[in-house]
């Protein structure tokens, strides 16, 4: 039993979530769940929404699956139509039976006619900011494929900007992960005192056991990427200012790689000092072997690799986009603009010359780092929220 769940309810009765993902324990769906499992722990009656999930959520949360049996043995392509049906039409039900006081928490794509039926009810709105807005990301990223030579392929389109513009303006509050989005949301209109500034976070039992990484002079410096290798993620600029660097030195890439970029990623790794290592699955083990995470996005919300590299004691060169609130510029790592390969291959030069400065960083990254562990991210929302639903009150 939960022992402070009256004091949770009496500023939060009901926080209804809706989540249009299957959850199979990674990537946006994985945040909101942790963000839940401390809503749950601090005794606010949570609902989430879902598709189908895999991996269970934590005790406090309830969780209603829009598919039975057989939607979860079916590969998600044949049943997301079928399954965006089912979870709104549940969650509309939801709604019509939530208390006064309720929060409706909606994470991409919203349906329209969901946001105006909970506020119809006096249902209080929120909206999460997985990333930027589309409106702010398409022509970031369509300069980006530009400069990389390839066409576009980040599949935003007009009437999906437009779509989002509208959604946005409906809702009460909006989550912004980092200050990059707000200044986006600010952009687009969006009034100061509606946008919640936050974070995403990352999972410390997922490294439990993990040996302190422990710097090792006797070999070049090792860099790291982790993440989809896409232009999104600046993995052109990233390749090109590791040649201009010259670094004598390994630069590790793990994850996919998008189709276009291949033959750059595998030329680089001809060069031979470069590795890819496709799929990790115990990252925290890899991340203990380098030296500097690197992560030059142009176009984020607030990457959890970047939380879980400085977790492992990595200093980090990144973009404002990727700082999230955990990058102090030549304190816990260092900012670069987006698509400057000097600027890039002039930080990297810095962490490998540099041993002393690059491991006072790794200290400060760790440190800051636990402040952003899931169990702490999930109170720091639900008071915000708490303090929202006091505000529509008044």
């Amino acid at each position: 039993m939960v022992t402070n769940s009256d004091a949770g309810r009496g500023d939060l009765p009901q926080c209804l979530v809706y989540l249009p993902h299957s959850y199979a324990g990674r990537g946006p769906a994985e945040s909101c769940v942790r963000l839940l499992d401390a809503f749950g722990a601090g005794g606010v009656d949570v609902r989430l929404h879902v598709i189908r999930i895999r991996k269970p959520a934590g005790p406090g949360v309830k969780v209603v699956q829009a598919l039975g049996p057989l939607g979860q043995r079916l590969p998600f392509s044949m049943i997301r139509d079928s399954g965006l049906r089912k979870v709104a039409a549940k969650f509309r039900k939801a709604l019509n039976a939530a208390p006064a006081g309720s929060i409706a928490w909606f994470w991409p794509d919203v349906p329209d006619d969901l946001v105006h039926h909970a506020r119809a009810r006096g249902i209080v709105t929120v909206r999460e900011m997985i990333n930027s807005p589309l409106a702010h990301a398409k022509p970031i990223l369509d300069a980006a494929y530009a400069a990389a030579g390839f066409a576009p392929a980040h599949g935003i389109s007009d009437e999906a900007v437009a779509r989002e513009c509208a959604e946005l303006q409906l809702h009460d509050y909006l989550f912004a992960s980092n200050p990059e989005v707000e200044k986006a949301l600010l952009a687009l209109g969006i009034e100061r005192e509606r946008i919640l500034s936050t974070t995403f976070g990352w999972v410390k039992s997922r490294f439990a056991g993990l040996a302190p990484r422990v710097p090792d002079a006797s070999r070049p410096p090792r860099f790291c990427f982790v993440g989809t290798m896409n232009v999104r993620k600046g993995v052109p600029e990233l390749l090109a200012a590791w040649t201009k660097a010259g670094i004598d030195g390994e630069l590790r890439l793990a994850g996919a790689i998008e189709p276009c970029l291949a033959p750059q990623v595998a030329a680089a790794v001809a060069s031979g000092n470069v590795q890819h290592f496709g799929h990790i699955e115990n990252v925290g083990e890899f991340y203990r072997e380098c030296d500097v995470f690197v992560f030059p996005t142009h176009e984020e919300g607030g990457p959890q690799v970047g939380y879980e590299a400085a977790s492992c004691g990595l200093p980090l060169i990144v973009t404002p986009m990727g700082a999230g609130r955990l990058v102090d510029d030549g304190v816990t790592g260092l900012i670069v603009p987006p698509g400057d390969v000097d600027a890039l291959a002039l930080a990297l030069r810095r962490m490998a010359d540099d041993t002393p400065f690059r491991e006072t960083c790794a200290a400060a990254a760790q440190t800051a780092a636990s402040r952003f562990e899931y169990d702490t991210v999930g109170r720091e929302r639900m008071a915000l929220l708490q303090k929202a639903c006091a505000a529509q009150a008044a």
